[in-house]
């Protein structure tokens, strides 16, 4: 009954006692064999069946061809597991079965010799079985032998280790070759299950998964467990550790070649003498083979090309995994996976289980594991490192030890980080991260670029290269974002460049001396009576002399400004404008809450990024040389009247918002560059100076908040370039251009507050044929219309308008319109169709108590996302969406929609696509109408929620009325609920 290596359907058979270890050690055994890709059977039938084991259990010990045997405390009392170690004994002795004993919690005497529990199970059976006593003494010598084989013995230690090394030892027994992992993995499953979906898929045309992401976020971790999981399902498996450091070594690329040559052909050695070479035999060893190969840590495609050659080599059914730290690492033909950061669940449940050998922390250590938590930030190479230097230390180690990494970074994970900084092209790369890491964090990308572009920088690329490497990250509000131990470094990098004199640092802490290079810096008075301190974070740029690095940025955090003469008067906020005399190099200047006393003639003339936040005096000072300034930031000043006849040749952006006291906009004259004018919020300003026509390159004018703003000057149609145009809150506007409909660059249109049926509307020639908003002739007209909109919008804000004719919507014709936002009007009905809109995507109508909707949506859209929750009957819609879901009332809003849903829902509508928005968050889900019932059932859309997340969940079933798992389909309530459960 042996059967041949060659028919094994198991790699191992896992015997144990039900009752002992079925759900805890050998559940954990079993899960990190299956983990490994050691293909294992196990009894999972809870109840025993008889005396005889039935015809399954036997055929799969015979088709095994290796037995785990785990011998715990009561595994003698049952004559089932008895059974089970005669047969596997027999299987041994007859056709040299491997056999593993685990000794769980027992010693390997007592059941050699049935002693202790053993001892007790066998007297009974003697007792029991007195006319199978051969039967008895079969078991006692199989007990005898199989624990003469030695084997592995749990004692005082923890079991995730324990049992990594049993599924070494299984591997070995089964010739497998299997990669080291760790004892704890996790929040990689979901990883995992895609990348071994795509392994599976044979039809696929894509043979290469890239797996992208900063340095320790756990990219060869996930490719390793693949790899385990996958490598016996191929002819021919090889996995090349780091590979971009091995080829820097002398013949390091002929040596990864030929590792990979001896893989596929099972041989010792291969030897290549060069690369190319190399490339045309790996050719040959492919092209018949079904093959998978992993290349870890990859960080240029000439390294890719040099091992694996060109995709079509491939045979079919092969797949190759690359894992790297750059996002832009092979870009056509491959599939892109981004690995990132850990949840804080996750990272949570990581650290503990290095730090304590559980999942959670004891409860004297909750507020310190929070805090090493906090300072990982999701990395798991810094959990798993921090956590198991912390293992066993005391709680006074523990503050010590987090105290001494807020100010110095764990080299070993600085070690890893590192790599990508290194891996940056040239100095200027790097000096654009290191000043990002020093100022520009949570900054808009292009107003840093400009900023660097000023200071003699090749900004576009130079921030490429960093998006490129996971350096730094751009978030959904085009702000420039760092992983917070990226940043540590950073800092750490400039703090290594002299660890033990911070003045020959290019960026140092505590700064003396050394103004003639400083190039930037920042002073935030306003933190510093916050937080009621006697200190201030002070960040410098400095620059060498040498002109080979004139326009290097380089900072200096400081701690203090104690070389920064102040006045002699008793605010020790004010500062003597003599401290910046010699800054002759100083190119970016931060201050918030700064007051200045003395003259500005000597201020420095090099400035190309001023931000001065609560600006304290009522102009500008006519001595201040502002001919390089890029970025001029001067919110929340106290600016009465900006400045008169100055010039910013190289001015791009102004931002004066929320400058209370600010009645009129300056003068525009000497601003022939501006390409943002921002004046938010400035609840005074009442005109707009005429001199805006000299902006033709202006792109963004924001208005929002201004709310004593009675008219704009009819010159703002000079603005050729203008695309967005926010008046949004404006109310007090009673008069607006006509020739605003001439404005063919406008692509954005924000007038959210303002009553437009009162407008009054002006014109530079009333003869003309245009009339802004309204289609009639003369100088004023009271009465809204749209037909005069300029044709270029792609967006139309207008919301809360009191806007009520429900001819509105026919009247449009905005052929280039995606986005039209009309909340929050009295709207009691819109009806017919809208021909004018030929390309809407987007329509957002909460919030008008509109009590009857017939909308027929252009038949060229494919997909159009309407947002409404007073919709009670829809017409030819195919696509439905709903948003605001306000904290308190989810279920009883849930609930109504649910109750509305039912009566959209149409035999020949079936599909519905919705759109929750809940914590700012857009959650898309595809509803179905199943036909099963009244209510509908919903099918999350793909990705959505991921799965991991889907199996966590408990959801409410309206028909069963209780919560159960997560299934397939759910009701719409429990959608609801759980996704503001989810996102809040």
């Amino acid at each position: 009954m042996a059967a041949s290596s060659s028919s094994c359907p198991f790699d191992a058979f896992l015997s144990f006692r039900g009752d002992d270890v079925r759900k805890t050690f050998a559940d954990h055994v079993y899960a990190a064999l299956t983990g490994a890709g050691i293909h294992t059977f196990r009894d999972d039938e809870e109840i025993e069946r008889g005396k005889n084991i039935d015809q399954e259990l036997t055929k799969a010990i015979q088709q095994s061809k290796v037995a785990v045997i785990v011998f715990s405390p009561d595994h003698a009392s049952s004559r089932w597991c008895l059974d089970e170690l005669l047969m596997i004994n027999e299987r041994r002795k007859s056709d040299g079965m491997h056999i593993l004993p685990i000794f769980y919690h027992v010693d390997p005497s007592a059941v050699r010799r049935q002693k202790e529990s053993f001892k007790e199970a066998f007297d009974r059976h003697e007792q029991q079985l007195k006319e199978e006593i051969d039967k008895v003494e079969r078991w006692r010598a199989a007990l005898k032998e199989v624990a003469d084989l030695g084997g592995e013995v749990l004692k005082d230690q923890y079991e995730a280790p324990f049992i990594q090394n049993i599924v070494k030892l299984v591997a070995n027994k089964l010739d497998r070759k299997l990669l080291h992992v760790g004892s704890y993995l996790t929040g990689i499953d979901d990883y995992v299950g895609r990348i071994n979906q795509w392994l599976q898929d044979e039809s696929t045309n894509v043979r290469i998964l890239v797996l992208y992401g900063i340095g320790g976020v756990g990219k060869t971790i996930i490719a390793k467990t693949v790899y385990n999981q996958n490598s016996h399902k191929f002819e021919r498996s090889c996995f090349l550790a780091d590979v971009a450091e091995t080829s820097e070594q002398p013949k390091g690329m002929n040596s990864l070649q030929e590792q990979l040559l001896s893989d596929i052909h099972k041989r010792e050695s291969v030897k290549i003498y060069n690369v190319d070479e190399g490339v045309m035999k790996i050719k040959d060893a492919m092209c018949c083979r079904k093959v998978i190969i992993i290349l870890d840590n990859v960080d240029n495609s000439e390294q890719f090309k040099s091992i694996i050659g060109e995709q079509e080599w491939l045979s079919s059914g092969s797949k190759i995994i690359v894992t790297t730290r750059l996002k832009c690492l092979l870009s056509e033909g491959c599939w892109k996976l981004h690995i990132e950061p850990l949840s804080v669940k996750n990272s949570h449940k990581l650290f503990a289980l290095h730090a304590f050998g559980r999942e959670d922390s004891p409860e004297n250590f909750d507020e310190p594991s929070e805090r090493v938590v906090s300072l990982c930030d999701g990395l798991p190479l810094a959990l798993c490192v921090l956590g198991s230097f912390l293992r066993r230390r005391s709680i006074d180690e523990w503050k010590s030890e987090i105290k001494e990494l807020q100010e110095i970074p764990d080299s070993r994970i600085q070690k890893i980080l590192r790599k990508s900084f290194d891996s940056l092209h040239n100095d200027r790369h790097r000096s654009i991260f290191l000043h990002i890491v020093f100022f520009f964090i949570g900054w808009d990308k292009d107003v840093v670029v400009k900023i660097l572009e000023g200071c003699g920088f090749e900004a576009i690329i130079g921030v490429q290269h960093l998006l490129d490497r996971c350096l730094i990250e751009i978030n959904e509000r085009n702000n420039l974002a760092m992983h917070q131990l990226v940043r540590d470094m950073g800092r750490e990098v400039v703090r290594q460049e002299s660890p033990d004199e911070p003045g020959e640092r290019s960026r140092i802490c505590n700064h003396k001396e050394g103004t003639k290079t400083i190039r930037g810096l920042i002073l935030d008075m306003h933190m510093l009576r916050e937080e009621n301190e006697n200190s201030v974070e002070e960040s410098v740029l400095g620059c060498e002399d040498s002109p080979s690095m004139v326009n290097r940025l380089v900072g200096i955090v400081c701690q203090r400004i104690g070389n920064i003469p102040k006045t002699s008067s008793t605010s020790a906020d004010v500062i003597k404008t003599e401290a910046f005399a010699n800054m002759h190099q100083l190119n970016v200047l931060l201050l918030n809450d700064v007051k200045l006393d003395g003259g500005y003639e000597d201020f420095p003339k090099h400035l190309v990024c001023l931000r001065w936040l609560r600006f304290p005096l009522n102009s500008m000072p006519t001595c201040l040389n502002v001919e390089k300034l890029v970025v001029l930031d001067m919110r929340h000043s106290r600016l009465k009247h900006a400045w008169q006849g100055k010039s910013f040749p190289c001015l791009k952006i102004l931002d004066l918002s929320h400058s209370h006291l600010l009645t009129a906009s300056p003068d525009f004259t000497g601003l022939p560059g501006l390409e943002s004018l921002l004046l938010k919020d400035c609840i005074n300003l009442v005109k707009i100076d005429k001199s805006i026509r000299v902006l033709r390159g202006l792109v963004l004018l924001n208005l929002e908040g201004c709310i004593n703003l009675r008219m704009l000057p009819d010159t703002i149609a000079d603005l050729k370039s203008l695309e967005e145009l926010n008046l949004t809150g404006c109310s007090e506007l009673k008069v607006l251009p006509k020739e605003l409909a001439q404005m063919e660059s406008l692509k954005v249109f924000f007038a959210g507050g303002i009553t437009l049926n009162e407008l009054s509307f002006s014109s530079r020639d009333v003869r003309g044929p245009w009339s802004w908003l309204s289609g009639r002739e003369g100088p004023e007209s009271t009465m809204f219309s749209s037909a005069f909109l300029p044709l270029s919008l792609t967006h139309l804000i207008l919301t809360n308008c009191n806007l009520s004719d429900v001819k509105f919507t026919t009247e449009l014709h905005l052929p280039s319109l995606r986005h039209l936002v009309l909340r929050d009007n009295p709207f009691d009905t819109i009806s017919a169709e809208i021909p004018g809109l030929p390309s809407l995507e987007y329509l957002d109508i909460t919030q008008c108590n509109i009590s009857n909707v017939i909308i027929k949506v252009p038949t060229s859209i494919e997909e159009p996302n309407l947002i409404g929750r007073s919709v009670t009957r829809l017409s030819d819609l195919v696509r439905f969406g709903l948003e605001d879901i306000s904290s308190g009332c989810e279920n009883r809003f849930a609930a109504s929609f649910c109750q509305n849903f039912e009566q959209l829902v149409h035999s020949d509508c079936p599909y519905f696509r919705v759109k929750f928005t809940i914590m700012n968050k857009n959650i898309w889900c595809q509803l179905q109408y199943l036909g099963d019932g009244p209510r509908p059932r919903v099918i999350l859309q793909e990705n959505t929620l991921g799965p991991s997340l889907a199996r966590n969940l408990l959801l409410w079933d309206m028909h069963k009325g209780k919560f159960e798992e997560a299934d397939e389909t759910m009701s719409i309530l429990a959608v609801m609920l759980i996704l503001i459960k989810v996102f809040k």
